[in-house]
């Protein structure tokens, strides 16, 4: 059916053509002058009604070209709006990160994401400041939701970031009603946990955890993230505490590293300690 109406849209012209000349072959046929005179008005007639019956069929060429046109205009659009949603949202992620840095107690160096990794159920980033910008191994990272993770390595123009999904984490933290102090893990899923609350306190729903003031890695107050699910377990006198992180794991490409590391000392003798510990395990 397609390409029927394109043949006869392509060639009506030469149809209507054949029928005139039909016509007028018949008009001198008839050899009266009178006669051809009240014809001519006839034939204008037939041919203005013969334009009106063949308007209706479409032109396939011309709507083609029509939605190609479209077509190209929708994509341009759809670009042209993605660009904007994205523009929009680095703007209000930078404005809070405006605002955080004005608001902060410590010096904060803003940095970006520029490497995502996963080793051994170690998840890192590596951000585009190091030691030129202040930056040295042990200062904590934070996104402008909450605590991200900790300096481990760095270089001249970049640092790697150990984030809170690690199999080795182990945050001192705080819950900001009941005052409870537990350590925080991660269990290799979405959530983070609060470890050694007893079951004889009480928890709230909706608590805000927060570094604790006995971390010696991380500044305290730091929100990490929020409690979600309180269990009981079986044959433990603890409670099992889901935390939502406040930092969304990965989900970030902006952070802050805070200028500012806690107890150098301390956790230089922790570390030693605990390399004594693995290597003698080890032995075993």
């Amino acid at each position: 059916m397609f390409k029927f109406l394109k043949f006869i849209t392509e060639y009506k012209d030469y149809f209507i053509f054949l029928i005139l000349i039909i016509i007028s072959l018949s008009l001198i046929s008839v050899n009266s002058s009178k006669q051809i005179g009240g014809f001519r008005s006839i034939i204008i007639a037939s041919f203005g009604k013969l334009q009106n019956a063949f308007a209706w069929i479409p032109n396939p060429i011309l709507l083609q070209n029509e939605n190609k046109t479209l077509v190209d205009l929708n994509i341009q659009l759809f670009k042209e709006v993605t660009a904007m949603r994205k523009a929009l949202s680095e703007n209000e992620i930078l404005r809070n990160m405006l605002k955080l840095k004005n608001i902060s107690q410590f010096n904060l160096i803003p940095c970006e994401v520029v490497y995502k990794s996963s080793i051994q159920m170690r998840n890192l980033v590596t951000v585009n400041k190091g030691l030129d910008a202040g930056i040295n191994v042990g200062m904590s990272v934070i996104s402008v939701s909450g605590l991200a993770g900790i300096v481990i390595g760095v270089n001249k123009n970049y640092s790697m970031v150990e984030l809170l999904n690690n199999r080795n984490i182990k945050i001192p933290a705080t819950l900001s009603e009941s005052k409870c102090e537990g350590v925080v893990y991660w269990q290799e899923d979405n959530f983070l946990y609060l470890h050694y609350v007893p079951k004889s306190e009480t928890i709230k729903v909706g608590e805000i955890v927060t570094t604790s003031l006995f971390s010696n890695k991380y500044p305290e107050n730091i929100i990490i993230g929020k409690v979600i699910k309180i269990e009981d377990e079986q044959g433990s006198h603890f409670h099992k505490i889901y935390i939502e992180p406040a930092t969304k794991f990965f989900n970030f490409a902006h952070l802050f590293v805070i200028d500012y590391i806690k107890n150098s000392e301390e956790n230089q003798l922790i570390q030693e300690v605990e390399e004594r510990i693995i290597k003698l395990r080890g032995g075993k």
